[in-house]
């Protein structure tokens, strides 16, 4: 090959790299734009229950069980389903509970793990979701 044919070769190759970066940097955007709701925050008094949808989604109510939140961790925490107290931890120590504070599930080994979106869902949205969970 001469240095046209090499240099356009590499160039070809350098531009297939960088569009294989791209679209590997949006899935996780597209992941949380297809979660349901709408982006909020919730005061850590009002939680009054919650329910494990998996090893890393979970649906929080406050102040009542009138109105649910999506809650999706950072990455999934082993038994989940299984553990009986769960602890909230908001990092700016302002009682609000936000995207980038903590779920503490408690157990033999407490696990510390970011919250990476919490979303306002209506109670139908609620109802689907736990409904789909189950069917799993």
């Amino acid at each position: 090959m001469s240095c046209p044919q090499w240099r356009s070769a590499a160039m070809s190759l350098l531009a297939l790299a960088i569009a294989g970066c791209a679209t590997n940097a949006t899935p996780s955007n597209n992941a949380t734009a297809a979660l349901p709701g709408k982006d909020a925050c919730i005061f850590t008094v009002n939680l009054s229950d919650w329910v494990v949808l998996d090893e890393s989604t979970l649906i929080v109510y406050a102040p009542l069980r009138k109105q649910p939140y999506l809650v999706k961790l950072f990455a999934p925490v082993t038994g989940l389903q299984f553990r009986e107290s769960l602890g909230f931890e908001d990092t700016e120590h302002n009682g609000q509970l936000c995207r980038g504070d903590y779920v503490v599930a408690r157990g033999d080994i407490a696990q510390r793990m970011p919250i990476s979106a919490l979303r306002e869902i209506t109670p139908q949205q609620a109802k689907q979701l736990r409904a789909a969970a189950a069917a799993k």
